[in-house]
């Protein structure tokens, strides 16, 4: 048999949050969900109970359920209304046991359109097929306004199973989710290897610009076994041939300027740098030039506030006031000094020498494949990343119990441990809603109790 609830557009929306239906008050005190996800939109909604009926109430929108989806000791008949009926529980959607029918083709895009911008409704596409379009007529039984919305006394305990069977819900799907986007251990092993063979010719690379010569073995080793893994997914690995290829081009151009004589000439350009900029520092302490700048620019700021107090972008002193004759005085010392023929000569060659510097004809082809080399180990990267270990998903080893749910299938056993310990620990310990604290005070407290159990399973080892 199949019974129909008439509902708006916007609660049917709501209720793909969750994948369910429940009586209004529900969701003001439930520990998921938005607590105002639903309102009452007319006579045939009540706040204790879910309001059914054997005909289609009419309306934009209803929900056609399946009697296998409902607890028939707690479908209870209206008296005087032989085809309503009031339910004080949670309807939780199935595919196959559920179908919505919308007035219009109009309403039905509306409501998909709208569920494509709210983060919140997940489920909606799962449906999609169950979606009918049928402008049926509204009925408006009388009784049906006076019914009385009496006490629930098993309310609580209703919310209670809600929250229990949307958190292990949510762990179900959390773990299946991780489990079928993971990668197995090779797979990520051979992630590791990549991301620390680039780490290492990122060192390398530093090394190298400090004057310093590459370890070849280790190098070559870490490539070597990284080529090795990655043939394991992957026939072609001709990305590898060029990055060994580009590190002998490296070795080669790192031997070429050890025995190059320029190698030892960087050096000695670097102490004459050094020499050069602190006979410049003397001279510009001796002609108290950073004072003068100082003052110049603070003359010049003056300026320029000025300028934006009536719309200009600077507004310079005029002639003959004592901030413009200071300025000129300034500029005029300014220019004296940086002309003066031993501050000019010291910096045309202290130019000449970081020129030389910056223009090493084995640093710059150097960089330029270690810059190459990262391109390409990023692309591994990101190929070794797009690996699934899993296609299909066996969940016939989560084990559910009235007091626990525990995973039974073949992870390793630290795994396994904690996630059961996290998982019932929420279960047992969360009577609020999940917060950024809740969360961080369960990863804290189940962290000391798996520490204390991985010990013990170790002593039993």
């Amino acid at each position: 048999m199949q019974y129909y609830i008439e509902i708006s557009s916007w609660n049917l929306l709501e209720s793909f949050v969750t994948e369910s239906i429940s009586p209004f008050s529900f969701y003001n005190e439930r520990d998921f969900g938005n607590n105002l996800s639903r309102y009452l939109s007319g006579n045939k909604e009540k706040v204790n109970y879910l309001i059914l009926s054997s005909k289609d109430l009419g309306g934009e929108a209803s929900l056609l359920i399946d009697d296998n989806l409902l607890d028939s000791s707690c479908l209870k008949p209206v008296k005087r209304l032989k085809t309503v009926f009031t339910y004080p529980k949670t309807i939780y959607y199935k595919k196959g046991y559920v179908k919505f029918r919308f007035r219009t083709e109009e309403l039905k895009n509306s409501l998909i359109a709208e569920s494509r911008i709210l983060l919140e409704v997940k489920c909606l596409e799962k449906y999609l097929s169950d979606f009918y379009v049928k402008d049926s007529k509204s009925i408006n039984w009388k009784g049906l306004s006076t019914l009385s919305d009496s006490i629930s006394f098993e309310k609580y305990n209703y919310i209670g199973y809600d929250n229990r069977y949307n958190k292990i819900k949510g762990a179900i799907v959390g773990y299946i989710r991780g489990s079928y986007t993971t990668s197995d251990e090779t797979n990520m092993q051979l992630q590791n290897n990549l991301r620390n063979l680039k780490n290492a010719f990122g060192g390398l690379n530093t090394q190298m610009m400090m004057g310093g010569y590459p370890d070849e073995l280790e190098i070559k080793e870490q490539l070597n076994e990284c080529k090795r893994s990655y043939l394991t997914y992957f026939n072609d690995n001709s990305s590898f041939d060029v990055i060994i290829a580009q590190y002998n081009e490296i070795v080669k151009l790192a031997n070429l300027r050890k025995e190059d004589a320029s190698h030892w000439r960087k050096k000695e350009l670097l102490a004459l740098r050094d020499e050069k900029e602190r006979e410049i520092t003397i001279l510009e302490q001796e002609y108290n030039s950073h004072d003068l700048q100082r003052e110049l620019n603070q003359i010049r700021n003056e300026e320029r506030r000025n300028g934006e107090l009536v719309g200009k972008t600077i507004q310079y002193y005029k002639k003959g006031t004592r901030q413009k004759e200071r300025k000129d005085y300034l500029k005029q010392l300014l220019s004296d000094f940086e002309n003066n023929e031993a501050y000019y000569t010291l910096n045309k060659e202290l130019d000449a020498i970081n020129q030389e510097l910056d223009t090493n004809k084995y640093d710059s082809t150097i960089a330029a494949i270690f810059t190459r080399i990262s391109d390409l180990l990023n692309e591994l990267i990101k190929v070794a990343s797009n690996v699934t270990s899993r296609g299909n998903i066996n969940i016939s080893y989560i084990m559910i119990t009235e007091e626990s749910v525990h995973i039974m299938g073949d992870a390793c056993d630290s795994e396994k441990c904690y996630f059961n310990l996290l998982l019932n620990h929420i279960l047992n310990n969360s009577n609020n809603r999940l917060s950024e604290y809740n969360i961080l005070q369960f990863i804290e407290q189940t962290a000391k109790k798996f520490k204390d159990t991985l010990w013990l399973i170790r002593q039993m080892e």
